[in-house]
């Protein structure tokens, strides 16, 4: 895919801030209340930044692979949203175990499709970046 630098750059937001919300589903002890501030952080960000894009920035025949992605990425979004609420709910240790497992699959399904989203021919600008 061709992207504009300025998708790019959401993009490689989108995937920043889902990777900090994988180390906060990650931790042992996990704080619930910093997970549904980590999650909203990131449903906003999708919503606001990249849901709101113009089309016109990506090239004509990129569209509707980068269109599947995004609908594939706004429905484990909300399916997340799901996995948090019921974690949030969930009394006994072993049901909110599993589904911080269920909400760590997830994300690193949205992490993958970020990945793809993310063209290679950035990576050198990808790794510039985690140096800073």
């Amino acid at each position: 895919m061709l992207l504009s630098e300025n998708r790019y750059q959401r993009y490689h937001k989108l995937k920043q801030a889902l990777e900090q919300l994988q180390k906060t589903a990650a931790q042992d002890n996990l704080d619930r209340a910093a997970l549904v501030a980590e999650y909203k952080k990131v449903q906003q960000f999708f919503g606001n930044q990249i849901m709101t894009t113009d089309n016109s920035e990506l090239e004509s025949s990129e569209t509707p692979a980068e269109q599947s992605y995004l609908t594939e990425i706004h429905k484990q979004l909300r399916m997340l949203g799901t996995d948090v609420t019921f974690l949030q709910a969930s009394r006994q240790p072993a049901t909110a175990t599993a589904r911080q497992t269920a909400a760590m699959e997830r994300i690193n399904t949205l992490i993958g499709y970020c990945g793809v989203l993310l063209p290679k021919n950035y990576v050198a600008l990808d790794t510039a970046q985690k140096a800073e």
